[in-house]
């Protein structure tokens, strides 16, 4: 691959920062409420790129809670809180 364009921003949001992990590009995103996103473009099984639909974390604000989710294996989703 040449050339890559990710078309994530809408106006008034701001790339913070672009990294390699791996195999992987991580995006930061400042978005106009001021929350900050952290997308990722990965290739599928074809060597496609592939873009996180939804931002792998987000940063908002709060008083230092971790929301975290996961999908049991019921397929339900299940919401874990720390402080």
């Amino acid at each position: 691959m040449n050339r890559l364009i990710v078309k994530i921003l809408q106006k008034g949001e701001q790339v913070l920062n672009v990294s390699y992990i791996g195999e992987e590009i991580h995006i930061v995103v400042r978005k106009l409420n001021e929350e900050v996103c952290v997308y990722s473009v990965s290739r599928d099984q074809k060597g496609q790129p592939k873009l996180s639909k939804t931002p792998a974390i987000t940063i908002t604000h709060g008083d230092g809670e971790v929301e975290a989710w996961a999908t049991d294996a019921n397929g339900q989703e299940v919401l874990s809180i720390t402080a």
